[in-house]
């Protein structure tokens, strides 16, 4: 049995398609399909691909121990980055730097179960209260920054130009796009209608996730 083939089983048994595993390894899906095919028998990811596939490194690679053997500590948390930059509940916030400062370990079958690119999550903090009672100042927020096309209704980090913020972004009918805050108790946050030919001015960094120790 080839390396192909242990990545085809491994598949076969988890349900799995070839596009669910190279993004939670963070691969393209051309050169999954060249590990799955044969075309290519080796990997530097060949940790990462194992973990995805809950099997043993050893066994992928050379098919000499049993599938099974698996080191929980490994694989059943996965370190995302905290960022040191904070995302404005409020007017916006500078960017100054986006360099990681920490680690938190987040479990990695909630992270499969939700189909989330690993490789592509990043923890931020919120600052302000524009998006009260759901987000809180202070909060750490899990980003997928995989995620630019926004989906009306989401919340999101979007920055323009070197301000960053926290939003909720409702699509209007004719394609304007409205910037919204969920605290509706302050008039300082007021909506703000964006245009289809500005709106692309406009970055979106990744949708919000999960609050830390909550949901959005």
């Amino acid at each position: 049995m080839s390396l192909a083939d242990r990545i085809q089983e491994r598949l076969s048994n988890l349900g799995m398609s070839q596009r669910e595993l190279a993004e939670r390894v963070g691969l393209s899906q051309v050169s999954v399909h060249k590990l799955t095919s044969g075309k290519t028998e080796s990997s530097r990811r060949i940790v990462e691909i194992a973990k995805a596939l809950s099997c043993s490194p050893d066994w992928l690679q050379s098919g000499i121990k049993p599938a099974s053997t698996v080191s929980f500590a490994e694989t059943q948390f996965v370190k995302i980055p905290i960022l040191d930059v904070e995302l404005a509940a409020g007017v916006g916030t500078r960017i100054d730097m986006e360099e990681v400062t920490d680690w938190v370990p987040i479990s990695q079958d909630w992270i499969y179960a939700n189909r989330l690119p690993e490789s592509h999550l990043v923890v931020v903090r919120v600052s302000g209260d524009s998006m009260s009672p759901r987000l809180q100042d202070g909060d750490m927020l899990l980003v997928n920054t995989a995620e630019k096309q926004p989906m009306s209704g989401k919340v999101y980090a979007i920055a323009n130009g070197d301000e960053l913020r926290v939003k909720r972004l409702i699509k209007q009918m004719r394609g304007s796009w409205v910037i919204s805050s969920d605290n509706k108790h302050d008039p300082a946050y007021q909506d703000e209608l964006v245009p289809p030919h500005e709106f692309t001015q406009l970055r979106v960094v990744g949708r919000v996730i999960k609050v830390l120790m909550g949901d959005v």
